[in-house]
């Protein structure tokens, strides 16, 4: 299938994910605060983006179901993230940042963020609707699998590990069904698709995989605008 094709050729994008000092050092607790606050302010600004990116695919299909299923991800189903990052911004959740709701500008969205809200836009009305299917795929089996690999790493210390909450959001299996709806549509989409497409398919979601590791890395490195 397409999406085992995809996969093998992201693999190695994937294994540098993991063996990055943000994922590690998330899993045993000791990431700095102020990198997973950097980390947990822009991906709340990606994920307006990626949300609106959702509902647009949704309007590109004619099949009413396929359409109502990604309005459901466009909504409902960022609602466990929305409500994780309201934790980890409060204070309660010692991440505040008092001027995120400031404006849109209090906060700017780093290089990185921008980058991939940026690429997923120009995917999602520019390309063939297959090779969009690709490109918002990594954001679900990237998420499903290393917070599954997050979580068995931090099991045994998770109770006392600051980052406790967003690690078992992301190894439970709640974002199971939903990608694995998804990576069955891609694949029916592949399966009539030629080879060429098949190949625009796999470098878009290949591009999006190596934009998951960009973004843990930009948050880490606290990047910020040089100009």
């Amino acid at each position: 299938m397409w999406s085992d094709e995809a996969w093998q050729a992201a693999e190695p994008v994937y294994q540098l994910i993991l063996a990055h000092p943000f994922i590690t050092e998330l899993a045993s607790g000791v990431l700095p605060a102020a990198k997973f606050r950097n980390y947990i302010v822009q991906d709340s600004l990606y994920l307006r983006e990626y949300g609106r990116v959702m509902a647009v695919l949704a309007s590109r299909f004619s099949d009413p179901e396929i359409s109502r299923l990604f309005m459901t991800f466009a909504m409902e189903n960022l609602d466990a993230e929305k409500a994780l990052h309201d934790f980890y911004l409060s204070a309660g959740g010692q991440c505040a940042v008092s001027d995120l709701s400031v404006g849109p500008m209090s906060v700017p969205a780093s290089p990185a963020c921008l980058l991939c809200s940026s690429h997923l836009w120009r995917q999602a009305v520019a390309e063939p609707v297959e090779v969009a299917l690709a490109s918002v795929l990594p954001c679900f089996t990237v998420y499903a699998k290393v917070g599954q690999s997050v979580f068995e790493a931090a099991f045994p210390t998770l109770e006392s590990n600051p980052y406790g909450k967003w690690i078992a959001t992301y190894g439970s299996s709640s974002f199971d069904e939903p990608t694995e709806r998804l990576l069955s549509l891609c694949d029916e989409a592949a399966a009539g698709a030629s080879r060429q497409l098949r190949d625009r398919m796999t470098e878009a979601f290949v591009m999006g995989v190596k934009l998951e590791w960009l973004f843990w890395n930009s948050a880490y490195e606290m990047e910020k605008w040089k100009i």
